[in-house]
């Protein structure tokens, strides 16, 4: 039996003895472990790029609303489509002196024969219009119009010469033949510089022949298209009128004759 301690020969722990250090050890190694751990999901939550909000979008939208209201983000301008036969909006800026018809900057006396009035009419290319026709039969006329010619916004005029031509031969496609006259033909087109009342310019000449229609008296319209430089800008006569009707005949030419800017 035993009354007291036993002693072995080997002393018992003290504070200072080192078998503490693999706990510390262990203790700091996980601390550091975790502290990395967290510190890498805050950067990646701070610094990842998002697409569902946060601080990229924010960033991404920040430089858009800058770039809108620098105007670096303009759009391209748009290109504009030419029309072959253009009609500009009716706008009426002349007016009529006694005993004659104005357009633009020309004037001309309309001729006994037409004595029918209008304000626009088939042909292209003219604003400012005023329109003198003479009745061939039911619901078919000659007529005389005088106007401004103005160009497609955005396309380039291409001079009188080819104005001239252009208008002409817009008559011929687009103009108002309804279903008297089919089968059309365009003929004998002539194109000649001229000078008229002091004003240069380029008249073009043609015949539309009908190969089927339901007329009496005609069987062919007459066109004739000058445009001259006019102080106020190029200007144009536009005579139509039906082939082999005397009375028109004379009529358009006494148009022509009559012609002057509006200075005479």
């Amino acid at each position: 039996m035993h009354t007291g301690p036993q002693h072995t020969g080997t002393p018992p722990p003290t504070p200072g003895d080192g078998r503490g250090g693999p706990l510390l050890v262990g203790v700091l190694s996980f601390a550091l472990v975790f502290l990395l751990i967290v510190g890498a999901t805050v950067a990646y939550l701070v610094l990842r790029p998002s697409g569902l909000g946060g601080a990229g979008e924010q960033t991404t939208t920040a430089h858009s609303s800058a770039a809108s209201a620098t105007g670096s983000a303009s759009p391209e301008p748009t290109e504009v489509v030419e029309q072959r036969c253009y009609s500009p909006e009716y706008e009426r800026t002349s007016t009529n002196p006694s005993g004659k018809l104005r357009g633009g900057g020309l004037q001309f006396i309309p001729p006994a024969e037409y004595s029918g009035r209008g304000s626009t009419g088939p042909a292209s290319f003219l604003n400012d219009t005023q329109i003198a026709r003479g009745e061939v039969e039911k619901n078919w006329y000659s007529s005389a119009t005088v106007g401004l010619v103005q160009w497609q916004p955005g396309i380039d005029y291409p001079g009188n010469e080819a104005a001239s031509q252009r208008i002409a031969k817009c008559l011929f496609t687009d103009g108002s033949w309804g279903g008297k006259a089919t089968e059309r033909t365009w003929d004998d087109e002539i194109t000649k510089p001229v000078t008229v009342a002091g004003m240069p310019g380029y008249e073009t000449t043609a015949v539309v022949n009908f190969g089927h229609d339901t007329l009496e008296r005609t069987d062919a319209t007459a066109i004739l298209v000058v445009v001259l430089e006019a102080d106020e800008g190029p200007s144009a006569l536009v005579l139509e009128h039906a082939v082999g009707v005397t009375e028109h005949e004379e009529a358009a030419e006494e148009a022509y004759e009559s012609l002057t800017g509006l200075g005479s």
